[in-house]
């Protein structure tokens, strides 16, 4: 099999789309428990509804902020890579860079780099945002929704035995307790009327 710049150039472009297709992976995720925070907190804490314009503009926000804090950590990154060509030897602790971390520090910039302009990018993508945003959504109405049932517990599922004699005890309402309110109603009506034939 030949090797050539050509060949090792292809494997670091893998390496790197590598990277960048998990670090988008991690950075959705993120930005969709930072809008379900702020859905959640505005619907309990200001007792707002949903507002899908304002979440869109949160993920917007978050996704410029995670952009500036990837061209930080590439330049970062740039400085501990032009320190390490010249620190020979062993490490002595796992951020103490040498030499044979050159290539790991260049990727690791590559892929800062690569992030922030796919944040860039994305930023503008109606249908990207779009998804953060329902996810966001989604994910606040089952959070608030489990916290209900838990807190009500017996909404979670009925109590053993509770099928047994069901249709006995609905027969029961409808021909006893139901069946009292309505004549209980109508003799009200009666008497409301009869008052009022009276006073006339």
């Amino acid at each position: 099999m030949p090797h050539g710049p050509g060949q090792r150039r292809r494997a670091e472009r893998t390496a790197l789309e590598r990277s960048v297709d998990e670090g988008l992976l991690i950075i959705r995720s993120a930005l969709v428990v930072s809008a379900t925070n702020h859905v959640i907190r505005r619907a309990l804490q200001e007792a707002l509804p949903f507002d899908e314009d304002v979440a869109t503009q949160v993920v917007r926000d978050d996704m410029a902020r995670l952009a500036e804090q990837q061209l930080d950590g590439a330049a970062r990154v740039r400085r501990l890579r032009r320190q390490t060509g010249r620190a020979y030897g062993q490490s002595r602790h796992q951020f103490d860079y040498r030499t044979d971390d050159a290539g790991a520090l260049k990727l690791r910039e590559a892929t800062a780099k690569a992030l922030a302009a796919e944040l860039t990018r994305r930023r503008d993508d109606d249908a990207f945002v779009g998804g953060v945003v329902e996810a966001a959504r989604s994910r606040a109405w089952d959070d608030v929704g489990s916290t209900v049932v838990d807190r009500l517990g017996w909404a979670a599922s009925p109590a053993p035995g509770y099928d047994d004699g069901r249709d006995e005890r609905i027969r029961g309402l409808v021909e006893g307790d139901l069946a009292d309110l309505l004549r209980a109603a109508g003799r009200e009506d009666d008497a409301g009327s009869g008052a009022g034939l009276s006073r006339g």
